[in-house]
């Protein structure tokens, strides 16, 4: 038997399209309406004549079903759900029953490979054993950091070093910029006259800000280029560089409008953050520690260098040879 290698992903690619199509289709029979222009849509708002209704309960049977003599267990059925949490809700009869009508399905093409002994195919035993091997490498870094969650002091100490770097100043600032020294120093002059900033910058500046007056909004140095930032730390509040600044972008005319403390986020804020970092040592520190307990010997790959292809002609006179020969 010729083995098709897009046999399993072929499989698991419908498997999934039924899935998606089988969930979903109790929610698509619900008619719609369109909502007028300008009006927001939302959910209807309960009438005292129609007191909600009480939450419908529902027991899955065990098996859900059986399909030509082979039982469906209720622990396959709530395997799928738990995959699929998150991604649609299993919180209803009709959509309960999508579901079973998907694992129907992908018991009957089970069953079905069974009786080509799809099983038996090299390939896909060597596929198998790929998926195999994955799931149990996953399980175990799975297990690991179940058992070893990074401690709240830890998070802690991490939280604390990282808001130490984000402790300094921001700043509220506006801007022109023009290609030119002599046409910076001409908007400066400008400004000396009490010409108004936003106005210039709506005339002169070449930036994508020009048509916000040049507001640049709240930023951190760390935000803006080095030369930028120099220019801004040193500014007074209120006041506009009397010399051109200039950057890689062209010559700046700066107006610095405000200045605060930079604000770190919260620790509950940077809590899932930092503890997926923390995870990520640990693995990082799991596998270190695994290779240096190892033996561990790599192979050098060989590397040679591929034959050009034969001309077409060239190959036909060869066989012409050979069928004198």
């Amino acid at each position: 038997m010729k083995t098709n290698k897009l046999l399993l992903p072929l499989l698991a690619l419908s498997s999934a399209l039924l899935l998606s199509s089988a969930t979903l289709a109790a929610e698509d029979k619900k008619p719609e309406t369109a909502a007028p222009a300008g009006v927001t849509t939302g959910p209807a708002a309960p009438t005292a004549l129609a007191p909600a209704a009480p939450p419908v309960e529902f027991t899955i049977p065990d098996p859900v079903a059986v399909v030509n003599g082979k039982a469906i267990p209720k622990a396959a059925f709530e395997q799928y759900v738990q995959q699929l949490r998150g991604r649609t809700k299993v919180d209803s009869p009709e959509a309960s029953k999508s579901l079973v009508d998907q694992l129907v399905l992908e018991e009957l093409l089970v069953q079905e490979a069974d009786k080509q002994k799809l099983a038996e195919d090299p390939e896909i035993k060597r596929q198998l054993a790929m998926v195999q091997r994955s799931l149990l490498a996953s399980s175990v870094i799975r297990r690991m950091l179940n058992d070893n969650s990074p401690s709240e002091e830890a998070i802690k100490k991490e939280y604390e070093t990282a808001t130490a770097a984000m402790k300094g100043k921001e700043y509220k600032a506006s801007h022109i910029l023009v290609d030119s020294e002599d046409k910076a120093k001409e908007v400066i002059a400008e400004l000396k006259k009490g010409g108004n900033f936003a106005e210039l910058a709506k005339t002169k500046s070449s930036d994508s800000s020009a048509g916000n007056g040049g507001d640049l909004g709240w930023f951190s140095p760390s935000m803006m280029v080095p030369p930028f930032a120099q220019a801004v730390a040193k500014m007074e509040k209120g006041k506009y560089s009397e010399a051109p600044v200039q950057t890689s972008f062209g010559w700046h005319v700066i107006m610095l409008e405000d200045v605060r403390d930079a604000t770190p986020p919260t620790m509950d804020e940077l809590k899932p953050q930092i503890t997926q970092m923390l995870q990520s040592r640990m693995v990082n520190d799991y596998l270190e520690k695994l290779k240096a307990g190892a033996k561990v010997e790599v192979k050098e790959i060989q590397v040679s260098e591929a034959k050009p292809a034969a001309a077409p002609a060239a190959a036909a006179k060869e066989e012409k040879k050979e069928e004198k020969k």
